[in-house]
């Protein structure tokens, strides 16, 4: 049996105390052990098995995932990336993709770019992508620097006409590899930040290597934070 906390629990679902709590209110829930009235442990063979009870799996026939380039929003996208891997989008990584889609279209931008996916990581300052980022030395600051060095916006404005670019295509892919790489069921901001780094490609990448971020120091930190299987790298 492996025991998780309610933080523990927060953090593998990428939400927060206060929304664990609402489950548990709600009934709506893993299976849980009430060790006192404020000791609650869920047992993570349970959490996985709750978390399968709430896939969708989807009629057949849907478009191939080179097809996510086609799509005009962030919803589209994660709804159609998660159809094809079975695998839900936790609220914070939705997020993220809607923050980095608003970013690229203020700046007049046809397609999400590897930056702007940094950018709402960073955004969502309460996610664990940014807890990661933040450990490593990366703040809002020094990523704002770097951003506006790299950073070109383009000749004619394209507002609400966002479409995926081939290297957002490629960091879903590498977020689900990763993920199923550390036996997790579910994709959150951790693993759309490892598949920045995967890729070795676009801007995002070469901030986050500009500030001396590497792919195996953010798997060594997200071990440190969550369960992840395949590492050597034990838990705080």
């Amino acid at each position: 049996m492996q025991l998780m906390s309610i933080e523990d629990l927060a953090t593998y679902l990428g939400d927060s105390k206060r929304t664990i709590y609402k489950y548990i209110a709600g009934g709506d829930c893993p299976p849980y052990i009430r060790i006192s009235a404020k000791n609650i442990k869920f047992d993570r063979a349970d959490v996985d098995a709750w978390l399968e009870s709430k896939k969708i799996f989807p009629v057949s026939g849907g478009m191939k995932m080179n097809d996510l380039k086609t799509l005009n929003s962030a919803k589209e996208i994660i709804k159609h990336a998660t159809s094809i891997y079975n695998l839900p989008w936790t609220p914070r990584a939705q997020s993220v993709l809607k923050k980095a889609e608003k970013q690229s279209n203020k700046e007049g931008f046809e397609q999400i770019k590897t930056e702007h996916i940094l950018f709402g990581i960073l955004s969502v300052k309460d996610c664990l992508a940014a807890t990661i980022l933040n450990n490593l030395g990366m703040n809002s600051s020094n990523f704002r620097r770097k951003y506006d060095m790299l950073h070109k916006s383009p000749s004619e404005s394209v507002i609400d006409k966002t479409k995926l670019a081939e290297d957002i295509d490629k960091v879903i892919r590498n977020a689900y590899e990763q993920a199923t790489d550390w036996d997790h069921k579910y994709i959150g901001t951790e693993h759309l930040l490892v598949g920045v780094l995967k890729t070795e490609v676009g801007e995002g990448f070469q901030i986050l290597t500009g500030l001396g971020i590497t792919i195996e120091k953010v798997r060594e930190e997200t071990a440190t934070l969550i369960v992840c299987k395949n590492t050597q790298t034990e838990r705080k």
